[in-house]
């Protein structure tokens, strides 16, 4: 028999679950997940790409590495432009135009036949349609949570890191059972759907909606927010040593990271690995990178994201020296779980270290510009590697810049100082 205190219980709890419905930021989170998933794991399947189109078509490594590096490099002009015009007309129309140009450049793909189209179709269409993808949207997740904000940018980018974990064994099974041209194909078309359809969720800020950013309340919060205690533009923070700092600091993570997503599985085929599992070395940076993007990205919200940059080119320049000379299977494995938590731990700092510094004014656009930074690195690493590769045969002296690189980015970081005394970055 059902008491009047249970009847209040119940009617007490039916009005809690009314007053406190699901906060809108993580249908936005589960969006941008989505998105980034499909994106960036084709993406970051080039490599697996890498030696069927360079073997059929006849090029060199650094020809086939060049469309990689100015799709990057479009990426990243793109990534400058278009996250100020998100910052301005909301993320749904650029991301949703974006994801759509990205489709159509992989669905040429098909086409190609000499050097010219692969430049156009990768090279510059998905490379501008990829530079409306990652800043609008770890952007609009600095707007949408306070609290926490590297720990959730962690979690949304794992769509990256999950994308790398399965897209590209997937890719390497297609490839084998039809061939690389049908899977750019069939990847273009899966990315039309999957950003068309979560791009409809996006909304620019909560204010929208009628809301605050999660956590915007909180007195004991201490994550990123503006040192100087103020939102800065982009012309006062062009006039700081900071945002140099950063902008420097990646470019020297871009240079090297790229070069070992892009080259790694080449190596290992070269060095005797069937194409397949070295697919699956790949997959392992993705997933292990996961770990990288939640335990550091939570770890930084509480000692600050400048250490998570510290920490993860120590552990990038330590760990390459594992494949310096052993080509084993458990030497590229073993170089792989390493250098993803690095990798995941660093990626997912990015758009926090920025709002930490600078604010969210103008964060789109500041972060577009310090990406660009990031980007010039990932279209310059890839070309020296292949070039280098062309020219000793070998990826010894690649693997030597890739270290060089992760050194500077390493000392950059340990430059760069808040505004204020007592002040985490």
């Amino acid at each position: 028999m059902i008491s009047l205190q249970d009847i209040v219980s119940q009617d007490n709890l039916n009005k809690t679950l009314r007053a406190k419905p699901l906060f809108y930021g993580y249908v936005i989170a589960v969006a941008s997940f989505c998105i980034l998933f499909a994106t960036f794991g084709i993406r970051f399947a080039y490599g697996v790409f890498f030696t069927p189109m360079s073997v059929e078509l006849g090029w060199s490594s650094a020809s086939t590495a060049l469309a990689f590096s100015i799709s990057v490099l479009m990426e990243g002009l793109f990534n400058l432009i278009l996250g100020g015009v998100a910052d301005k007309y909301g993320p749904r129309l650029v991301i949703t135009l974006s994801g759509v140009l990205i489709g159509i450049g992989y669905c040429l793909m098909p086409l190609v036949h000499s050097l010219w189209q692969f430049y156009v179709f990768y090279g510059v269409i998905i490379g501008i349609g990829m530079g409306g993808m990652y800043v609008p949207l770890v952007t609009l997740i600095a707007r949408w949570f306070k609290a926490g904000r590297t720990l959730m940018t962690g979690i949304v980018v794992c769509g990256v890191s999950i994308g790398m974990l399965v897209i590209p064994p997937c890719t390497a099974h297609l490839i084998e059972y039809f061939n690389w041209r049908t899977t750019f194909l069939l990847g273009g078309l899966a990315i039309i759907v999957v950003v068309t359809i979560a791009s409809q969720f996006l909304k620019r800020d909560p204010s929208i909606l009628g809301l605050k950013a999660y956590g915007e309340k909180s007195e004991n919060w201490q994550g990123s927010q503006p040192a100087l205690g103020q939102e800065m533009t982009f012309k006062e923070a062009l006039k700081t040593r900071q945002l140099w700092l950063v902008f420097a600091m990646l470019f020297a993570y871009g240079f090297y990271q790229s070069a070992i997503n892009i080259h790694l599985v080449p190596d290992a085929i070269s060095s005797g690995i069937a194409p397949t599992t070295a697919a699956y070395i790949l997959s392992v940076i993705g997933g292990v990178s996961i770990i990288g993007r939640l335990g550091l990205g939570a770890l930084g919200d509480r000692i600050g994201n400048r250490f998570i940059y510290i920490l993860g080119f120590s552990m990038f320049t330590l760990s390459i020296f594992w494949i310096l000379n052993d080509k084993s299977i458990v030497a590229f494995f073993g170089f792989a779980a390493i250098y993803g938590i690095a990798q995941g731990g660093v990626a997912t700092s990015q758009s926090p270290i920025v709002a930490s510094l600078f604010g969210l004014r103008s964060h789109g656009l500041l972060f577009g510009f310090c990406g660009f930074g990031c980007t010039i690195g990932m279209a310059i690493g890839p070309y020296v590697a292949g070039y280098l590769f062309d020219q000793t045969h070998s990826y010894h002296t690649a693997i030597f810049y890739c270290i060089a690189f992760s050194l500077l980015g390493l000392i950059l970081a340990l430059l760069i100082k808040p505004f204020m005394k007592n002040t985490r970055v």
